[in-house]
């Protein structure tokens, strides 16, 4: 009897997400963006990099070929590794680690996510509406661990008006993922305000990626819609 290489049943377990795969990871990073908080409250902020990893592993199953398999489970891996040791030993390495491998994987995501959206020859359908959607939102969760590696590497590069010194280092990437969405839709509110060159020169570039990528969005599904219709009408 041949059994079947581990990778065969990796890449099954992938396939079964099938063609709703950005539609599940836009689900996955509304839970991650709206569960994050409600897990704080429950004093289970360990629930967010669960949350970070969901998405991580939604992700996996949204690049198209070999390489981006292998590079995107190493990535993964890494991360589950680094995220499992960090729980228990207070290495700034451990966390380092963990959230680069994270955005790095992100990174590599949003290609697809852009094809998806921005590709020709498509209608307007379920999964290109969902991977627009998902794609604005995994901008805040980049920026949110850029932001959070900016501070672990020039600590003060953020002001927090309302919290302590000790609340916000008890849970910094939850704040920075409230930072990067506030700022990501330029809303303001100056309860944390980055301080550090580096800091403001991020925020001021999240705001216009933000700002930029919602016309360019708006107008590019407006067209496509609007071929659509006129096909159907002929």
């Amino acid at each position: 009897m041949v059994q079947a290489k581990p990778s065969s049943f990796i890449r099954s377990f992938f396939s079964l997400l099938g063609e709703n795969r950005y539609t599940l990871l836009f689900g996955s990073l509304l839970l991650t963006i709206g569960g994050g908080e409600i897990l704080a409250e429950l004093n289970l902020s360990w629930g967010l990099n669960i949350l970070i990893i969901l998405n991580l592993l939604v992700l996996l199953s949204i690049g198209r070929g070999r390489v981006y398999f292998w590079v995107g489970l190493a990535l993964f891996s890494l991360t589950l590794i680094s995220a499992f040791l960090a729980a228990f030993y207070d290495f700034k390495l451990l966390v380092l680690g963990s959230q680069s491998s994270s955005l790095a994987l992100l990174i590599m995501g949003t290609q697809f996510c852009f094809q998806a959206a921005f590709s020709r020859g498509r209608d307007v359908d379920r999964e290109r509406i969902s991977a627009s959607i998902s794609l604005y939102l995994m901008f805040g969760l980049i920026f949110a661990l850029i932001f959070a590696l900016v501070e672990k590497l020039l600590p003060g590069s953020f002001f927090y008006s309302i919290l302590s010194s000790d609340g916000f280092d008890q849970k910094p990437l939850l704040h920075f993922m409230y930072f990067s969405y506030v700022t990501l839709a330029t809303l303001g509110y100056g309860d944390i305000v980055p301080i550090s060159g580096p800091a403001k020169g991020l925020a001021l570039l999240e705001a216009i990626i933000g700002q930029l990528y919602l016309v360019l969005v708006v107008a590019r599904l407006v067209s496509l819609y609007g071929k659509s219709e006129s096909k159907e009408s002929q």
